[in-house]
């Protein structure tokens, strides 16, 4: 390997260490990192105060006569100053205590307990997303769920589920903090070829679309020790050919449990678009006995009523993909918690050693400079 590969090796290992650290750095105290903004309040009111004695100290001489009587030189002088704040700043980040990587010790799981559910019926088959990687709607819920599993990683704490449905629902995973097993489990499914338990059970099935069920499956999912720390989150389109409102009898079950029904809701709500399966568009009968396209669409007045009826939140992705890192930390994130204890998790390692001690060389570097 020649020396320029080399370097270039070294340099792109060193950046994706550097994005790795941010990533996971942490602080157990983010409040207090707004003390860092405190040098810039003094030195504002040092030059607020500066320029009220410059007219003073114009009596006494020239003001550069005056200030070569300084005892340090100007620019010795500002790199005390400026290593003074250096100093300050380290000390704020550690006071706040920086975490990052894994220590040996083992904590309770701190978090909420949020079930996944996806909508698996043939209406998310439609290819009306605008991202090129995920065409289909099922395909944006699915890369959806997994980001927001990742972030869960970083963070970590929550407990997650994972449901899909279409006639019926089935569990994928239950309750747990292994985010590994849940990213695994998400990228084997595949609305296409969906799992037998969520097809109908006989031919008499009034619709292939039972969001009221999964729903009702999601809670029971849930940990009945943690009432009030729970979340559904449910991916959809809110396409039941039925028309039955047959999601009601979910939303009445989340209601008395007093678990909020987050919903993302996923299509084209002004279009309809033709629904392909295996490279085929599927048919239904229509008029005169022609076949024709099944057509499908966003029904957003379904999505966004149960989100409200069961009081959570809708999230309008529509055709693009669904951005869940903000909606989660505001809708989700930042509720009440829950302790669980029979559940270890490795807890992330404090750092504040790496901040304070060159906070203290740097203290002691101005020291004796103006000694």
């Amino acid at each position: 390997m020649s020396l320029d590969l080399f370097a270039a090796s070294a340099a792109g290992a060193w950046l994706n260490d550097a994005r790795e650290f941010l990533a996971a750095l942490r602080f157990r105290h983010p409040p207090l990192l707004w003390l860092s903004f405190v040098p810039v309040i003094m030195t504002l009111l040092a030059w607020a105060m500066r320029r009220g004695q410059q007219s003073g100290l114009s009596r006494f001489g020239r003001l550069g006569a005056v200030a070569a009587l300084q005892t340090l030189p100007r620019g010795t002088a500002r790199l005390a100053k400026l290593s003074a704040v250096f100093a300050w700043l380290l000390l704020v980040m550690a006071v706040a205590r920086p975490q990052w990587g894994q220590s040996e010790e083992r904590g309770v799981a701190v978090g909420r307990d949020v079930v996944l559910v996806l909508d698996f019926s043939r209406s998310m088959w439609a290819e009306d997303m605008a991202g090129r990687t995920n065409p289909a709607r099922w395909q944006a819920a699915v890369a959806g769920a997994t980001e927001l599993v990742e972030q869960m990683r970083s963070r970590g704490g929550h407990r997650v589920a994972v449901i899909v449905f279409a006639s019926r629902p089935k569990l994928v995973v239950p309750l747990t903090t292994d985010y590994d097993h849940i990213r695994f489990k998400l990228g084997e499914l595949d609305a296409r070829t969906p799992p037998a338990e969520v097809r109908p059970a006989d031919d008499t099935a009034s619709s292939g679309t039972r969001i009221g069920g999964a729903i009702e499956a999601a809670i029971a999912a849930h940990d009945p020790r943690f009432p009030g720390l729970q979340d559904i989150l449910l991916f959809t389109d809110g396409d039941d050919p039925a028309e039955d409102q047959e999601w009601r009898s979910g939303v009445t079950d989340a209601r008395n449990a007093k678990v909020p029904v987050h919903v993302v809701g996923l299509g084209d709500p002004l279009h309809e678009s033709s629904v392909l399966h295996r490279g085929e568009f599927l048919e239904a009968e229509g008029k005169n006995g022609v076949r024709v396209p099944v057509l499908t669409r966003l029904h957003e007045d379904v999505a966004s009523a149960i989100a409200e009826e069961t009081r959570g939140a809708y999230l309008p992705a529509r055709r693009d993909p669904p951005q869940l890192a903000a909606f989660f930390q505001s809708k989700i994130e930042s509720n009440a918690t829950r302790d669980v204890s029979d559940e270890r998790l490795p807890q992330p390692r404090e750092r504040y050693e790496w901040f304070l001690g060159p906070a203290g060389l740097l203290l002691l570097w101005v020291w004796w400079r103006e000694r």
